[in-house]
């Protein structure tokens, strides 16, 4: 579990990251969303963790490099499944 967990984060910090690079204001919702849930991952908040993401996927129409917008997708669907 606790290598899974380091693995999401690490995951979660190359989006922010990545993300970070975007010039566009739009997207500073999204960033905030997947910060906190970067935060609830760490503080082993499942609940909240998935609210945030659940959020962020709701932001993501913004990020208007594809196939980031693709991956950031893809990282809260592999989240969501998890939970499941």
């Amino acid at each position: 579990m606790q290598s899974i967990q380091t693995e999401d984060l690490v995951r979660l910090d190359q989006l922010l990251e990545e993300l970070s690079q975007e010039t566009e204001a739009q997207c500073e919702l999204l960033r905030e969303h997947l910060e906190s849930a970067r935060t609830y991952l760490v503080g082993s908040m499942p609940t909240e963790y998935a609210l945030s993401l659940k959020m962020a996927g709701e932001a993501s129409n913004c990020v208007s490099d594809r196939n980031l917008r693709t991956r950031i997708e893809n990282f809260i669907r592999s989240q969501s499944n998890r939970a499941m």
